[in-house]
């Protein structure tokens, strides 16, 4: 097994441009590896909210551990790890754990570190992020609620994917000049006749059927509900204001399913609404009911939600888990119970492409890859898809 030498942080930037940890980990042998973590603008309710704690403070706290010297595994660094992110946080603690897992990648294939057998890796179905609403809206910006209107391809053939991709973008934003403007969070975004979700999801599937792409890519939509619950009641703050008890807000979802065909619904309800979002699974299987925030990638929170039916599937975002064995843990455990893994990016990247490994290595069907057109760090991640898939 290896063993750490020490430990080192450097300050890097991350995709919006501020600055962020890089964790580096040199073990005896001398192999060297770093790890970035990324890190969300929305956030669910069981990540961390701000920790108040320098790289010098963390990293003393894991020598002070006995960490350094001695024979050590991924999942008992691991261990060391998830004991100290009350005190060090998800973010950092992903950091670390990555570093490790890529210095010990220098000297073992990725199939012996994943303990799989050699097999030929396939690429996942992307989930292509086309127009982006809520609070923190950047690509194709629209009015609306909700954070993502999403086209899931039906194939994994990346060059056509890749190639209708680029022309649905160019019809998108052609068609969006013509919109009137308005203003949210202090950006400029896009509105259409009247303040209302729907003609969002009416706009994109225009353009999805006027290319002929009717038969190839589904609709996703990312409502994360959680930031719209005020006062006992979900609230559509952005568009006209309205408000809707729990049932009411079941209605809304069951009418846009049935209207629109909708084929993969993000956090419908927010994370302390179990009883809706089992309502919902259970009223249909149009349409899979997905939970990102309200798993936010553990594995225990994903059992439990199966095996009361809150969910069809879970989103897999490797920093909520904290370490490279609890989002391995989280990706099983959605195999285990028959839940669909997506896998995806946050809005706020670094270069490190360990979720690419994570979706190829396990044969996770899906990943969320994020704006291609203005995010080349979503770029980043889907080459590393084409390098392990060729």
């Amino acid at each position: 097994m290896p063993a750490i030498r020490k430990m080192a942080c450097r300050r890097i930037l991350n995709s919006h441009v501020e600055f962020t940890n890089e964790f580096i980990v040199e073990l005896v042998d001398g192999t060297v590896g770093i790890g970035g973590s990324p890190q969300g603008e929305t956030i669910s309710i069981y990540e961390d909210k701000r920790i108040g704690i320098g790289p010098e403070t963390v990293i003393r706290k894991l020598e002070a551990a006995g960490v350094l010297g001695r024979e050590i595994d991924q999942a008992g660094f691991d261990a060391v790890l998830e004991s100290e992110i009350p005190h060090i946080g998800r973010n950092n603690a992903f950091s670390l754990s990555l570093a490790f897992f890529n210095a010990t990648r220098e000297t073992r294939t990725l199939h012996e570190l994943f303990g799989l057998p050699p097999a030929k890796l396939t690429p996942p179905r992307l989930c292509l992020n086309i127009l982006n609403g809520g609070w923190h809206a950047y690509t194709n910006p629209v009015l609306s609620d909700f954070h993502e209107y999403i086209l899931v391809a039906r194939s994994t053939d990346l060059e056509a994917v890749i190639a209708d991709h680029n022309e649905i973008q160019r019809m998108v934003r052609e068609k969006l000049l013509g919109q009137a403007k308005t203003v949210v969070s202090g950006h400029p975004v896009n509105r259409f006749a009247t303040a209302d979700n729907r003609e969002c999801i009416d706009f994109l599937l225009k353009v999805r059927d006027g290319l002929g792409l009717a038969d190839k890519y589904d609709l996703m939509v990312d409502a994360s509900a959680g930031d719209l619950w005020a006062d006992g009641k979900y609230v559509l703050p952005i568009t006209d204001g309205s408000t809707r008890t729990r049932e009411q807000f079941y209605d809304y979802w069951m009418d846009i399913i049935r209207q629109y065909g909708l084929r993969i619904l993000e956090d419908p309800f927010r994370e302390q609404d179990p009883e809706s979002w089992t309502r919902l699974t259970t009223a249909q299987e149009a349409c899979w009911t997905i939970g990102d925030n309200f798993y936010s990638s553990s594995a225990e929170r994903i059992e439990e939600g199966a095996a009361r039916q809150c969910t069809h599937g879970a989103v897999i975002k490797p920093n909520q888990a904290g370490t490279v064995t609890a989002v391995r843990r989280a990706v099983e455990a959605c195999q285990r119970t028959g839940q669909v893994p997506i896998t995806s990016h946050r809005s706020i990247s670094t270069e490190e492409t360990f979720i690419s490994t994570l979706t190829c290595l396990y044969g996770v069907g899906f990943i969320k890859i994020g704006p291609l057109a203005t995010d080349y760090s979503s770029v980043l991640r889907l080459n590393a898809i084409i390098r392990l898939t060729e």
